[in-house]
C-alpha cells in the first residue's frame, strides 16, 4: 500500500472518529433534554439508539497500538465533541 493511500485512510479514520464524536454528543444532549421535559417517546427513542452511534469509531479505538495513536484519535473525538456542543447551542438558542 502506498504512503500516500495509507495516510488517506488514516485521515478518514480520524474524520469518523470526529463525526461520530458530533453525532454522540448531538443526541446525548436532546436525550438529557428530553428526560428534563418528561418526554417518554423521545426517551425511548434516543435510549435505544444510543448503543449504536459508537459502532463507527468503537473498531478504531480498539485496534490502536500505540499511546500516539490514542491521543490523536482522543483529539478527534475531543473536537468532535466540542463542535457537537456549538452545534446544539445554536439550536437550541
Amino acid at each position: 500500500m502506498g504512503t500516500k493511500k495509507k495516510k488517506k485512510i488514516i485521515m478518514k479514520k480520524y474524520l469518523i472518529i470526529g463525526l461520530s464524536a458530533l453525532i454522540i454528543e448531538i443526541c446525548s444532549t436532546f436525550y438529557i433534554r428530553s428526560v428534563a421535559e418528561g418526554n417518554l417517546p423521545m426517551m425511548l427513542f434516543f435510549a435505544g439508539i444510543s448503543p449504536f452511534l459508537g459502532l463507527p469509531f468503537l473498531g478504531y479505538m480498539v485496534e490502536s497500538k500505540t499511546w500516539a495513536e490514542r491521543i490523536k484519535q482522543a483529539i478527534s473525538s475531543s473536537i468532535g465533541y466540542c463542535i457537537g456542543v456549538l452545534v446544539v447551542i445554536y439550536f437550541i438558542k
